[in-house]
């Protein structure tokens, strides 16, 4: 049981995390603080770090999160 409280945990630290991104930049863009190119630039350079921190990574979580993030930015452009 512990190792599925580890998962769960981690989990749910990633899931927040991300709505709380994905709010703060719909707000940004809400109230004009941002627009469409900086948006996607965001996007761009969280895809980028990820590209580049993902190492020897096999489990595929790196490939999942990239996969969102490619999923946000082609929302963004249209």
């Amino acid at each position: 049981m512990p190792d599925d409280d580890a998962i769960l945990s981690a989990g749910a630290v990633a899931l927040s995390a991300a709505a709380t991104v994905s709010s703060l930049i719909l707000h940004l863009r809400h109230i004009d603080a941002i627009d469409e190119q900086s948006e996607c630039q965001i996007y761009k350079q969280a895809l980028t770090m990820l590209e580049q921190g993902q190492g020897d990574d096999s489990s595929g979580v790196f490939d999942a999160a990239c996969e969102l993030l490619e999923s946000q930015l082609r929302a963004v452009i249209p």
